[in-house]
């Protein structure tokens, strides 16, 4: 398995197609599933996510293999059950169970060096903005957020306990503290440094 961890088979098809799961899964003795939507027009996100979860599932059967599959859900089925992020995600984690050996790991807000800015993360955001000189805009610096460094999420995934969900614990910090953490309070907090050293390096 070790092996297989430092030499991937990358899936580079489309999950929406029943043929390209099945041809991509028998050849697998493990998939990470970390593919799916969070931010699209009404309906998008559940029409791509379930089809495509279905069809992760449906092709091991079809193929007759047993891949373990460990499967990054979110916290967002607890913090926002009714949204169509944190709905359909509840309904991928039941579909998932169908699978022989799986692991849903419920996952916190992520944030590390290559976080997209202006998408899903307000710490990328943030560097993104700083490492420019750019101006940052906070409307309520109490607002507080559970958040996941990308290299300790990693090694959670790397030993999953199966046929068990767990709900993986993070670090929680008001939007006001994390924008100390980048600025007056730079060095603090050594995670947060990082990421913003990505963004300095990337714009050199």
């Amino acid at each position: 398995m070790a092996k297989c961890l430092d030499d991937p088979i990358l899936f580079e098809a489309d999950l929406t197609s029943i043929s390209d799961a099945c041809e991509f899964v028998s050849d697998c003795d493990r998939i990470y599933h970390l593919a799916g939507k969070n931010r699209e027009p009404l309906g998008e996100i559940l029409k791509n996510n379930i089809l495509s979860t279905s069809n992760l599932i449906l092709a091991t059967k079809v193929k007759k293999v047993n891949p373990e599959i460990i499967f990054a859900s979110s916290q967002q089925v607890i913090w926002n059950s009714d949204s169509e992020y944190g709905f359909t995600k509840s309904a991928e984690e039941e579909i998932i169970k169908k699978a022989n050996k799986w692991c849903i790991f419920r996952i916190p807000n992520v944030y590390g060096p290559g976080g997209t800015p202006f998408y899903n993360s307000v710490i990328a955001t943030f560097c993104y903005q700083l490492s420019r000189g750019e101006s940052v805009t906070i409307h309520d610096p109490t607002v507080k957020r559970e958040f996941i460094f990308i290299d300790d999420l990693v090694d959670l995934l790397l030993i999953p306990e199966f046929n068990m969900l767990n709900s993986i614990k993070g670090e929680t910090m008001t939007i006001g503290e994390i924008y100390f953490f980048l600025t007056k309070g730079l060095g603090m907090h050594k995670k947060m440094e990082k990421c913003l050293q990505y963004y300095k390096d990337l714009k050199k």
